[in-house]
């Protein structure tokens, strides 16, 4: 699909730059450059854009009423400013006005991420529409089907059992979990869903009820929520976590919606909650990066700007004897961001599917030799390894050699008290299997299956550098060999992180 951006931008210079910059992350696109705003009205109408670059002041021209005028014609299309002189004050109000995102002129190597975050996030409201009109939809057919229940039971008809029926087989179609309940907010009906998701029985249910499922941290916020949703009649949604019938909570989206009669009288409500889990985790994955990349950069950019501050008073004396401290450390700074960007480009090539394998033949165990003694030559640790010494493996020898070197440097950093790291290599079905454990604290269950999601990290303490980015390119390299991977682990014993890759 080819996407269609519209750029408002009156500088020659800067318009050519930012379809320079645009080619960089090989999106399908054609561009459109307008001045004025009698162009950019035409513009709308006419290309039709998918996504609004604009400077923030033209001579004729500005981005806030270009942003208004878009606003009026179609609020959905991303509004994004590019601009050097806009000030980082004016960028947050804009923000909060509706503006989608702001861009630096100075740093338009993050434009490419914030298209494609301002894409996902228009795709999310536009499905989140269809949604609400599918809801709204349902809502009039339960409406029109409870007055149909309404005529029925003052006519005491066998149909009045045929429409509960109708009713509560419309309910067990919904993918969610959904109730009705009277206007006071008692539940009066649950679908399966419920049931399925919780464990209770009906009986457990009267019992126990919607509020013992619900965490306790939401448990006030949430109560004072629905009773408002129910005063105001109009319907509303809020986010809980619910306890699933294994104990874990997982975090839902509850909808609210009145079912009304021909005089606008609320004769009960519909409720349904969508598991959103995994989104919230990633919502927060995102933000938690964001913080995390910041911190993880800005120290050795610090550094090194020390480093080449201090170089520059001293240019004019090179035989000074702090020269080569200097130079080793801006060297060391430089390499620390160099990290940081290779592991930047290898998840971006892995979530595009762009990752490069060249498989060989090579001895498994010779590479991990190579590994243990290049990453690590601490006496206080010591590093075995054991198994099938002369199996040979169909690989690339540099992505496994990173893998390697990952779970070794993840064992030293996370089980620090743990001084034996073993590593294991053994012949499963048509693979091989390596293995490499140590004897740490372990890593809590219910975080394990989240460990090989992009910026995911077990801990967050500023003690432990890096993006969160080493064991989800560690994955994509398995999925590339048509392996597997995983980790297993327990409490105060230790844990073992495996990959599986195909042998000669």
């Amino acid at each position: 699909m080819e996407l269609r951006i519209l750029i408002l931008e009156d500088n020659e210079a800067d318009a050519d730059l930012l379809h320079r910059e645009l080619k960089k992350s090989e999106l399908n696109f054609i561009t459109k450059v307008v001045q004025t705003r009698l162009d950019f009205e035409d513009a709308l109408e006419i290309f039709n854009p998918d996504l609004i670059l604009s400077d923030y002041s033209l001579p004729s021209f500005d981005a806030v009423t270009a942003f208004r005028i878009k606003q009026n014609r179609n609020p959905l299309i991303p509004f994004i400013i590019v601009s050097g002189i806009i000030g980082e004050e004016n960028a947050v109000e804009l923000i909060k006005d509706g503006v989608t995102d702001y861009v630096s002129k100075n740093k338009l190597f993050t434009l490419s991420t914030k298209i494609s975050r301002a894409l996902n996030d228009i795709q999310a409201a536009k499905e989140k529409i269809i949604t609400d009109k599918k809801l709204k939809s349902l809502n009039l057919e339960l409406l029109k089907l409870n007055q149909e229940l309404e005529a029925r039971v003052v006519k005491r008809t066998k149909a009045l059992a045929e429409s509960e029926g109708r009713f509560r087989s419309m309910m067990e179609t919904l993918p969610q979990i959904s109730w009705t309940n009277t206007v006071k907010g008692e539940v009066v009906f649950y679908n399966q869903r419920w049931y399925d998701y919780t464990g209770l029985t009906p009986e457990q249910t009267k019992l126990f009820g919607f509020k013992d499922l619900i965490h306790a941290d939401d448990l006030k916020n949430s109560s004072a929520q629905f009773i408002s949703i129910l005063l105001d009649k109009k319907g509303g949604e809020f986010q809980i976590r619910i306890k699933r019938a294994d104990e874990l909570y997982r975090w839902h989206l509850i909808r609210l919606m009145p079912i009304v009669d021909e005089n606008s009288s609320t004769l009960l409500w519909v409720g349904t909650a969508t598991d959103i889990h995994e989104l919230k985790l990633l919502q927060q994955y995102k933000d938690d990066f964001i913080i995390i990349a910041s911190h993880e950069i800005k120290t050795p950019v610090t550094s090194l700007k020390a480093s080449l501050q201090m170089l520059d008073r001293i240019k004019d004396n090179p035989s000074s004897a702090v020269l080569p401290k200097l130079i080793v450390q801006a060297n060391k700074s430089m390499e620390k961001v160099n990290v940081l960007i290779e592991d930047l480009l290898n998840a971006s090539m892995a979530n595009q599917g762009q990752m490069d394998i060249r498989r060989q033949c090579f001895k498994l165990t010779e590479l991990i030799k190579t590994c243990t003694n290049d990453t690590y030559t601490d006496q206080e640790y010591h590093i075995t390894t054991e198994g099938d010494m002369q199996v040979e493996v169909y690989a690339d020898i540099i992505r496994i050699e990173q893998i390697v070197i990952n779970f070794i440097n993840n064992a030293i950093k996370y089980a620090p008290e743990s001084k034996e790291i073993t590593i294991n290599v053994e012949k499963v079905a048509e693979m091989v299997k390596v293995s490499v454990s140590d004897k740490g604290k372990g890593i809590q269950p219910e975080k394990i299956r989240y460990l090989f999601d992009r910026f995911y990290r077990v801990e967050n303490s500023s003690q432990y550098s890096g993006l969160g980015l080493g064991l989800y390119i560690c994955a994509e390299i398995i999925k590339k060999h048509s392996g597997q991977i995983g980790a297993e682990s327990e409490l105060n014993k230790g844990s073992t992180f495996w990959f599986t890759i195909p042998f000669c």
